[in-house]
């Protein structure tokens, strides 16, 4: 993936990306731009190539030759800041593009080509001999001429097989919670991924069980709606330190029945070595190469603690991408609304404390978001089962709530880019996982 540090601009980003995506690169890269006018583009031509005049677009490649962009192939050009490899710089003369705009009457999109071409530089390519000025050109409007591609993937899998983590890992923000506790993930979240003209929509499911209760009834239909007509593609997730179990078996079976493409992930590879994963690949073979019917179509080893072939599953999910434009904003990540984020965000840290203390877990109503005040301020009530629980949500001397309360307000001032004063009230709603106007009032 591409970084533009200086005076990039959003399409120059969504373009650097595409061709990312159209040269195969590999790895995270960055790349200065200035945008300059005509004085500052003949003093920088004649400090750097001894030339007296104006030109439209200089680049200043850094790198000799381009490969696997990762810090063991660069580590002299490796941005530990950034996480990126620095392939140079590039300088845009916008006085040069405003006057080629009018004489070819290609408005906005001269700038835009200026970027490119001076990107190809930077990746090795030139304009000397025809052969390889019809290779760059052609490069040039393969990029420019990119169209907007999307996919639906829905990720499902056991409770506490690392769906929401490995969602989170690819949006690259929290718009899934996490936590030790089964069941974590109670609705259909959508997390969203964009990047060039690529987007790729999830729908992180919660893990598959037997309802017992309305919630329960809501989250089996979250998942039942996500392996139907809504996805264009599935994920399955296993965790690799439990192995495989029959119901993933009959999970892969069942959605090998349906259309949609069909990707398993083996998941928490951090914690176990390839002894765990062995077997469970060794399982997964016949569903690798049937000669009749549907097939998986890769199995993709992970680790979102470390990063391990995210990048390989995102390139995967890319190549499904289909014309039809965007589903949501570029700028977007989650389609959640900003209260129902917020709960989670409690409810998170409510799990992440109470662990076992709370069997059933907590259920959490944001009843104020005030933005008219600084800092922020929100009120939301924190709901259980049982005056017992209450107690216990409490803690000695509201201790444990205002522990939940701090470690939610950090993560909440993150979300909202601004402070916050965050209050939390405990009440003792029984059996609320069955009564719908609560479960209402909580966003499900």
């Amino acid at each position: 993936m591409f970084k533009l540090t200086g005076d990039a601009r959003p399409e120059f980003l969504r373009l650097a990306n595409i061709a990312y995506d159209v040269l195969s690169l590999k790895g995270s890269a960055s790349v200065d731009v200035e945008i300059i006018d005509d004085e500052e583009m003949r003093t920088l031509n004649r400090d750097t190539r001894g030339v007296d005049k104006t030109t439209d677009v200089l680049s200043f490649p850094a790198l000799e030759k381009i490969e696997e962009l990762t810090e063991k192939n660069y580590p002299n050009d490796y941005d530990k800041l950034q996480n990126a490899v620095v392939l140079g710089e590039i300088a845009i003369n916008e006085d040069a593009a405003k006057r080629q705009a009018e004489e070819y009457g290609t408005g906005e999109r001269e700038i835009n080509y200026l970027f490119v071409h001076g990107l190809l530089h930077i990746l090795g390519y030139d304009h000397i001999e025809d052969e390889d000025k019809k290779k760059m050109r052609d490069m040039e409007e393969k990029i420019l001429g990119a169209k907007d591609e999307s996919v639906v993937v829905a990720v499902v899998g056991r409770p506490n097989a690392g769906k929401s983590s490995l969602v989170n890992a690819i949006v690259g923000e929290k718009v899934s919670i996490v936590s030790p506790k089964p069941q974590t993930t109670r609705d259909r979240i959508t997390g969203i991924y964009t990047a060039g003209n690529k987007q790729i929509v999830f729908l992180d499911t919660p893990g598959m069980f037997k309802p017992r209760s309305k919630l329960d009834e809501h989250m089996d239909k979250s998942i039942k709606s996500s392996l139907g007509g809504d996805a264009d593609v599935v994920v399955v997730v296993l965790d690799c330190t439990k192995g495989i179990t029959p119901d993933d078996i009959k999970l892969i079976e069942e959605r090998l029945k349906f259309r949609a493409p069909l990707y398993v992930v083996v998941n928490k590879t951090d914690l176990k070595g390839y002894e765990a994963i062995y077997p469970i690949l060794d399982k997964l073979n016949p569903y690798m190469s049937k000669k009749e019917g549907r097939s998986i179509r890769d199995v993709i080893p992970t680790s979102c603690k470390t990063g391990r072939n995210i990048d390989v599953l995102i390139r995967a999910l890319k190549g499904e991408c289909r014309d039809g434009g965007f589903l949501f904003p570029p700028d977007e990540y989650t389609d959640r609304p900003v209260k129902f984020m917020i709960g989670e965000i409690v409810r998170e840290k409510a799990l992440l404390f109470l662990q076992d203390e709370i069997p059933h877990g907590v259920g959490v109503s944001v009843m104020k978001v005030d933005e008219s005040k600084s800092p922020v301020h929100i009120t939301a009530d924190v709901i259980v089962d049982k005056q017992s629980h209450k107690r216990i949500v409490i803690g000695d001397d509201a201790a444990m709530i205002k522990r939940i309360g701090s470690s939610a307000r950090r993560d909440i001032e993150k979300l909202l880019d601004t402070q916050v004063y965050l209050e939390l009230f405990v009440k003792v709603r029984p059996g609320w996982r069955d009564k719908q106007n609560i479960l209402r009032d909580i966003g499900y």
